[in-house]
């Protein structure tokens, strides 16, 4: 029987054209979302799209979601 040890997937967040690092993988991606709504209220409805890069690396980015009033 083999063991089989789950490396976390390195990720990185994207918001427009800042990235940020991965605070940690006890931390959801939806987790990662409420914090930078405190910054960024514009990220209320946000979009998330998740892209797998060449190195392995989870990109997941945020996009403002657009709506309209009335």
């Amino acid at each position: 029987m083999t063991t089989q040890t789950n490396t976390p997937t390195r990720r990185v967040f994207k918001y427009g054209q800042q990235t940020f690092p991965d605070p940690g993988a006890e931390y959801s991606t939806e987790q990662v979302l409420n914090h930078l709504r405190a910054f960024f209220p514009e990220l209320g409805h946000a979009r998330m799209d998740e892209k797998t890069l060449a190195d392995g690396t989870l990109e997941i980015t945020f996009s403002k979601q657009v709506t309209r009033k009335g």
